[in-house]
């Protein structure tokens, strides 16, 4: 379910571990929206033959992650504004509908280890480390949809977040939670101690819009400059 770290397990086979760096590797920054991952780079930074390589690639190909450029490179999408904002608003009802599960059905041990992937979070965005900050927070809402024990639901979820992850490391900014103001994942953590689905939905939702926010502004920013280049 989290976006793993690039080291993985080793007792593995060969295509899942490169299929959990390639998805670190969106989610932390490592590639940047529009650029061509090839397969020889990703298997000497590796260590393992192209093949499971290729493998890895052409089932982030197929999960429509990225975009298939020729036979020896893919691309990571650049995201139009309107295709992030259909992936924010898919986020913000899917997410939604899990997290009044998930407060239903939250144990003591999953608020703990809620609140360590929250902690996380914190540290990430006091070291202002966009890459961790971007890994940990996908990571609480991944965890959130965990909880509700909807495997479906969770699968798409997840693929939007990778979806995304070029983009968020690129543009997005993460609010410290602990800088005294109040913040959407602390009322996320209320909602599942209290058991309150309603306040549990709107808080992860919340959470999702303030993030998305400062996306959409740097990504319509962006996309004049672009086309003032252009003219």
């Amino acid at each position: 379910m989290f976006i793993h770290n690039e080291e993985g397990v080793r007792s593995e086979s060969l295509t899942l571990q490169a299929y959990r760096f390639l998805r670190y590797a969106l989610m932390s920054g490592r590639f940047q929206p529009g650029e061509k991952i090839k397969l020889k780079e990703v298997s000497e930074d590796l260590g393992i033959s192209q093949t499971p390589v290729r493998e890895a690639l052409g089932r982030l190909v197929s999960e429509q992650i990225l975009s298939q450029v020729d036979r020896r490179s893919v691309q990571v999408p650049t995201l139009t504004t309107e295709r992030y904002t259909e992936i924010r608003d898919l986020c913000w009802t899917l997410e939604g509908q899990a997290a009044t599960r998930a407060a239903e059905l939250a144990t003591e041990e999953d608020i703990t280890q809620f609140k360590v992937l929250y902690e996380q979070f914190c540290q990430a965005c006091k070291d202002q480390d966009q890459a961790k900050a971007t890994v940990a927070n996908a990571n609480i809402h991944l965890f959130l949809c965990e909880l509700a024990d909807m495997p479906m639901l969770s699968r798409i979820v997840r693929n939007l977040w990778l979806q995304s992850g070029p983009v968020l490391n690129a543009f997005a900014y993460f609010t410290n939670p602990t800088d005294g103001a109040s913040h959407p994942l602390l009322d996320v953590i209320r909602g599942l101690e209290s058991h309150d689905p309603e306040m549990t939905k709107k808080a992860v939702q919340a959470d999702i819009v303030t993030i998305s926010d400062s996306v959409l502004a740097k990504l319509d920013a962006s996309h004049s400059a672009e086309n003032s280049t252009a003219r």
